[in-house]
């Protein structure tokens, strides 16, 4: 019996190494996490203002067609002026100009002052860019990093869990089924007893159970946790001093 409470230990030691090493994998992502979630925010503030600028752009075509168009309106107006016969065509002919050139200076004041904004928004814009590029650059460095740590855990972890088939297969089924569930359930599914409490759930046992505990020759649960308990010195005795 002492020899199972040995293996279970030893299977329990590669166990917690492993679980600890899994753990690590789990967790190295989170550490980008934060800055990936601060780069997708600012590609998509980046796109937005990437977005009114091409708005912008189109608005500014839209309304060089329109000058063009006033334009070919002005040129026709001129054309009647210069055709009027009479001073109420004159008049007419006249005013229609005068409108067109008003709208005209009005389109494009207003044009100039789009694009004097439009010419400030892009440089933001590149600005912008070249900084988002500059974080994907070193957010990706640091997921390299990342994976290779990654990559080196899962070959320590293999290397924890060496040898734990071959434990496994060492332990009677029975105990190792209470082992594996409590494992799953507890955390850890052996405990030590001292000073008559067992560690895994600080419950004290009563002097029976403890008494035998001590004689090592059975294999013991806890009342209240049902781990697999041993006391320590039963298991491995210390050594006897010389005299």
């Amino acid at each position: 019996m002492k020899e199972q409470i040995r293996f279970l230990l030893q299977l329990q030691a590669i166990d917690a190494k492993v679980k600890e090493l899994e753990v690590q994998i789990e967790k190295l992502p989170e550490k980008t996490d934060a800055a990936r979630r601060d780069l997708a925010k600012l590609e998509a503030m980046v796109a937005a203002e990437r977005a009114k600028v091409t708005e912008t752009e189109t608005w500014k075509r839209q309304q060089e067609t329109l000058l063009e168009r006033e334009q070919d309106g002005l040129r026709s107006a001129k054309l009647k002026l210069n055709a009027s016969r009479t001073g109420k065509e004159y008049n007419a002919a006249s005013k229609e100009i005068d409108n067109k050139r008003r709208s005209m200076l009005e389109r494009e004041a207003e044009v100039q002052k789009v694009m004097d904004a439009l010419g400030e928004t892009t440089a933001q814009v590149v600005a912008h860019e070249a900084d988002v590029e500059g974080i994907r650059q070193t957010l990706a460095a640091e997921e390299a990093v990342v994976a290779e740590r990654i990559e080196a855990l899962k070959v320590e972890a293999v290397a924890a869990g060496a040898g734990r088939d071959e434990i496994r297969a060492q332990i009677d089924p029975a105990l190792l089924k209470t082992y594996d569930k409590m494992s799953a359930t507890r955390g850890f599914g052996v405990a030590p007893v001292e000073k008559g409490v067992c560690r895994g759930c600080h419950t004290s046992l009563l002097p029976q159970l403890n008494n035998t505990l001590a004689r090592g020759d059975s294999i013991e649960t806890c009342p209240r946790c049902s781990r697999i308990i041993y006391r320590p010195e039963v298991i491995d005795p210390p050594a006897a001093e010389e005299g």
